[in-house]
């Protein structure tokens, strides 16, 4: 029980991210790439908090190379994400993320040898169902729109970095290196932007943006952590499906929260709070959560 518990603080703190990197990428940097440059110079410097909850090992070759794999996928993903949080609310883009998450339990069956009761899958395609019908403009004539295949490419991705990741845990049992070395990894990669020109003036004009922002970039990145520490730790007493589908309530909180926001302390947010469109969301956002139920078992 304790490990979903732990698991539901990941969608509660990537929603407070999304809400605050949704903000910064349609307010802030207009060039993605230099967002992304600036938003990971923070991912190692909450490391050392790790060594309060157990100590990182040396990984073989093999669980090195998918450690890194892990790595690079959690700061590629960002462009298109970025991408997206530009085109439709934020609350829409987070459920989005479950779209090739039905990929997971066959990934699940045929790499990890994972089997989960019917009614589990069951819960998971609802979600899956239900994250579509969020990304559908008009209920009428069912025009996807961009964000749909933005977001599908990513989650296709995220999947298989799931099982990645859930494929190391089996082999190396511990999960402070699933957490330690990814983030490292991910913190130097957007390194590499700096040897494109345009890309490396740009992120030189933005830098008095980052030190305008930077309280706010620094608390973003202390609550990725603590995300990507609750996934690591989460899902190494349970499987994909059932991690996955605790995921799929981070639009939840994420328009909950916004909503807190904006009408109790009048925050800005990049969200439509309308009340046909709230009441379309939480009508959605009932089947998320049933679907959840189910799948949790």
């Amino acid at each position: 029980m304790h490990y979903i518990l732990i698991s539901f603080l990941r969608p509660f703190f990537f929603s407070l991210a999304n809400i605050i990197e949704g903000k910064l990428a349609n307010t802030t940097f207009k060039k993605t790439t230099t967002m992304i440059f600036y938003i990971s110079l923070m991912n190692f410097a909450f490391l050392p908090l790790l060594l309060f909850l157990g100590r990182p090992t040396i990984p073989s070759f093999e669980v090195f190379c998918m450690l890194a794999f892990i790595g690079a996928v959690e700061t590629t993903y960002l462009y298109p994400y970025y991408m997206a949080v530009k085109k439709i609310d934020v609350s829409i883009v987070t459920a989005l993320f479950s779209l090739g998450q039905i990929s997971i339990p066959i990934m699940s069956f045929f790499i990890l040898g994972e089997k989960l009761l019917p009614t589990q899958y069951l819960g998971f395609f609802i979600i899956i169902i239900t994250s579509i019908i969020l990304s559908i403009d008009n209920l009428k004539m069912p025009k996807l729109n961009k964000a749909f295949y933005y977001m599908t490419g990513v989650s296709l991705l995220l999947s298989f970095y799931m099982i990645v990741e859930k494929n190391i845990l089996n082999i190396d049992d511990n999960w402070i290196n699933v957490a330690f070395y990814p983030t490292l990894i991910s913190g130097l990669i957007p390194s590499v932007f700096l040897l494109k020109k345009d890309c490396r003036k740009d992120i030189v004009k933005a830098f008095p943006l980052y030190k305008k922002n930077f309280k706010l970039m620094t608390l973003n990145e202390l609550i990725c952590f603590g995300a990507i520490v609750a996934t690591a730790y989460g899902l190494s007493g349970l499987s994909p499906v059932v991690l996955a589908s605790i995921a799929a309530t981070v639009p939840i909180f994420t328009l909950v929260i916004s909503y807190i926001l904006t009408k109790a302390f009048n925050v800005y947010c990049i969200e439509t709070l309308t009340k046909k469109i709230v009441s379309k969301k939480l009508a959605c956002f009932c089947f998320i959560i049933a679907g959840v139920a189910l799948a949790i078992g």
